[in-house]
């Protein structure tokens, strides 16, 4: 039975090695906390561990200690650049602005009630996404700004049948939140409180960004297994299911006019175009886009290995289902008709990630960690553009933990790199006519970042 299971895990992780051509990307974080960060979030078969009980609440019955809590506190940080070939110009946007940073919080407590009913409690971030493009970034029309986050906050339970075997429930809720800013340019008539007409001419554009925010609180649940085979080898697997809810969005204008054109929309814009717009704005009213915001369930498989007293190593294969939607982008009702974004963000499509993590225990007080995550295409190559991301990536991470204070101070850290990609589908002019296309223009676009977290675990 053994060598049976041993062969169906190996012939599983063989599949999903050929199913990865390269490393891919997607919102989803590995993990809050620092030990999850530096395994890459490679730990739902890892037993005796805390922390990764926030991915399986099945492990909570694994824990050798009758209670323990960790606080942790941490940093994401990323970049993205486009590159005109046309022009052979870059827009880049910095590490150290606060549009392109956001800070990560996690805490778990475990208390075992009997020797066969474990409960818990974890606060994580299961997604994030944000971006904020230049002024001047060629695919500003399409939208160019998002912050999405969901804060997940689940009361666990586990129940050994026996030592080897024990399942695990967790029940809560979610907090979505969700912003987003597209730039349109908006006709203005020789009289802009009237619609444009034959006798009311369009005399001149202005850029404005649009920007709508919303949050909404849902239900969340997480299932999990844990199979200790034997002493060297246990299996684990996981469920989180999706978030979905329709958020309370609401619209405005973002920041003063980016500028002002002439109805080719690149000549210099005619004489009190600025005081018209002026009033064609103050009588024109931003509405939000649809109201949906829907992430992703995830479904994960592992099997943890004790090679030595003091290495153990684990390898896990996640499905990530198709259910990515983001509400659409705000508009603007103008006395001429409404003003709408040329394109919406992308649907997610379901893929495949590989996770794999080692730790090695030395002595009595240090430990070390790695990992390595690969992940396929979140969105089809044909819809990928820069705020949702999307193309293959590879992340790889480290971490160490040290043993002080009755428990343990852990750091992790995460670098991720996104596939470059070429697109012809993010530029276009925009005139008194509208949107127009320039798909001989090439854009190459371009991702990284950073995951790292502090935190400090005591056990009971």
């Amino acid at each position: 039975m053994v060598q049976l299971v041993r062969g169906s895990v190996g012939m599983g992780l063989a599949v999903g090695l050929a199913a990865l051509p390269v490393a891919a990307q997607s919102m989803a974080l590995p993990a809050a906390d620092p030990v999850g960060i530096s395994r890459s979030g490679a730990q739902v078969a890892y037993g005796y561990s805390l922390e990764a009980a926030a991915l399986n609440p099945a492990l909570l019955a694994s824990l050798k200690e009758k209670g323990g809590f960790y606080l942790a506190a941490g940093l994401e940080m990323s970049s993205t650049q486009q590159s005109l070939e046309s022009e052979q110009t870059s827009v880049r946007n910095s590490y150290f602005s606060y549009d392109r940073n956001r800070t990560l919080g996690a805490f778990g407590l475990a208390a075992r009630l009997s020797p066969k009913l474990t409960l818990g409690l974890k606060l994580d971030e299961p997604y994030l996404r944000h971006g904020r493009l230049l002024d001047k970034a060629p695919s500003r029309y399409l939208g160019d700004g998002i912050d999405l986050s969901a804060r997940r906050l689940e009361g666990q339970s586990a129940w050994a049948f026996s030592p080897n075997l024990s399942v695990g429930l967790g029940l809560g809720v979610a907090r979505l939140s969700y912003d987003s800013s597209n730039v349109m340019r908006l006709n203005v008539p020789n009289d802009p409180s009237l619609p444009a007409s034959g006798a009311n001419a369009v005399n001149g554009l202005v850029e404005q960004r649009v920007g709508q925010s919303g949050d909404k609180v849902v239900p969340s649940y997480s299932l999990g297994v844990r199979w200790a085979i034997n002493p060297r080898w246990t299996l684990g697997f996981a469920h989180q299911s999706g978030l979905k809810g329709d958020l309370d969005l609401k619209a405005e204008y973002r920041a003063v006019p980016l500028g002002y054109y002439a109805n080719d929309g690149l000549s210099t814009a005619p004489l009190g175009a600025a005081a018209r717009a002026t009033i064609l704005l103050a009588g024109s009213t931003p509405t939000a886009g649809s109201a949906t915001l829907e992430l992703p369930s995830q479904t994960t498989f592992g099997v943890r290995h004790r090679l030595t007293p003091m290495m153990t190593w684990e390898a896990d294969l996640k499905w990530t289902s198709a259910g990515l939607r983001v509400p659409g982008f705000a508009t603007v009702a103008t006395p001429s008709g409404t003003v709408s974004a040329p394109a919406e963000l992308p649907r997610g499509k379901s893929h495949l990630g590989l996770g794999l993590s080692a730790e090695v225990e030395l002595g009595k007080f240090w430990t070390l960690r790695g990992g390595l995550a690969l992940d396929q295409r979140s969105v089809e190559e044909a819809s990928a553009e820069p705020l949702l991301g999307g193309t293959r990536t590879a992340a790889f991470s480290f971490g160490a933990g040290y043993k002080v204070w009755g428990g343990e101070i852990s750091l992790g850290y995460q670098y991720r790199q996104s596939e470059d990609q070429d697109t012809r589908r993010l530029t276009g002019d925009w005139s008194a006519r509208g949107f127009d296309p320039t798909p001989v223009n090439r854009v190459r676009m371009e991702g990284m970042g950073h995951l790292m977290a502090l935190g400090f675990k005591k056990t009971f």
